[in-house]
């Protein structure tokens, strides 16, 4: 499970946040950094006693729409996708999945009682479908198990296909200990790699164009960094991850991979997938004129 928890301004600087009372507010902090990497407690109770809150605290984040209790005393939090983005090979699943279940996300990435919600609000087949963030499966085996072709009609095709090639029966080739290779598996496993290549050289081209970028800014990557600058280009796309480098080079007075990094975790939590989106964020946050459906309005400062 990771360890690091975020949470967004979104949610703990807004007016309906700050009016609570402050044991409400340390309560909220505590039970985010205590939760799984779903947003769910398990122990609520424990953590109200441990840091002096009381059930008037915890009735207060569930009047206020911050938290959700099950039955069995299991909270969850409902801005937790919000605010928080688990990489796959850190994610561990919530062991409370009868509560998971009773549970959708709506298209503001908040958790909502899924029996209360209209269908039409539910987010789904997006990268804000938590299996789509977090889980490390095949996201085409849900659309044969769901999709127009089953797994077992595609090996019918791919057999008649290898069969009837120029008419030619196709071998078979012996292993070591005397069994037959069936040529169908090992036309497979080449078909498999080739594909797994491919996708290599794409990734590592378009790693390549956003660290040629990097170069020019006198900053060198070392394995950990290429390696996360992938993640933030297949999450976020190429042009977006060269637009964040680009921004970093006109904003910071010394650029750094640490200060990119920044960048493009505040576009991961604001859901931005676009270059459009990730200039109207780099214009809000600088206070420059944002483009909304036409011509571009100023944006001002607080005290100008």
């Amino acid at each position: 499970m990771a360890q690091r928890r975020m949470f967004s301004q979104k949610v703990t600087e807004t007016d309906k946040f700050l009016d609570m009372a402050l044991t409400a507010q340390t309560l909220y902090f505590h039970l985010g950094m205590n939760a799984d990497d779903d947003g769910f407690v398990g122990n609520p109770k424990s953590i109200k006693r441990m840091i002096g809150a009381s059930d008037d605290d915890l009735k207060a984040l569930v009047k206020k729409d911050y938290i959700i209790v099950f039955d069995d005393g299991v909270i969850a939090i409902k801005d937790w996708l919000v605010s928080n983005y688990v990489k796959k090979d850190r994610y561990t699943t919530t062991i409370y999945s009868d509560d998971r279940k009773l549970l959708a996300i709506d298209r503001n990435k908040r958790y909502q009682i899924a029996s209360q919600m209209d269908p039409r609000c539910i987010q789904s087949g997006t990268d804000m479908e938590p299996e789509r963030n977090h889980s490390g499966s095949n996201p085409e085996l849900k659309r044969i198990q769901s999709g127009s072709k089953n797994f077992s009609s595609k090996m019918t095709e791919s057999s008649q296909t290898v069969e009837g090639q120029g008419n030619q029966p196709v071998e078979p080739e012996w292993n070591q200990n005397g069994s037959k290779v069936d040529p169908q598996v090992r036309l497979g496993k080449s078909k498999d790699k080739l594909s797994k290549s491919k996708y290599s050289l794409t990734k590592t081209t378009s790693t390549s164009s956003a660290e040629a970028k990097l170069k020019k800014l006198h900053i060198k990557l070392n394995p950990n960094q290429q390696q996360i600058l992938a993640d933030y280009i297949d999450d976020l796309s190429l042009e977006v991850v060269c637009y964040a480098i680009d921004s970093m080079a006109q904003n910071a007075e010394t650029p750094r991979f640490n200060y990119l990094g920044y960048i493009l975790s505040r576009y991961q939590q604001s859901g931005i997938h676009t270059l459009q989106q990730a200039q109207d964020d780099d214009a809000m946050y600088h206070g420059k004129p944002v483009h909304v459906n036409g011509p571009r309005i100023p944006i001002y400062k607080i005290g100008e």
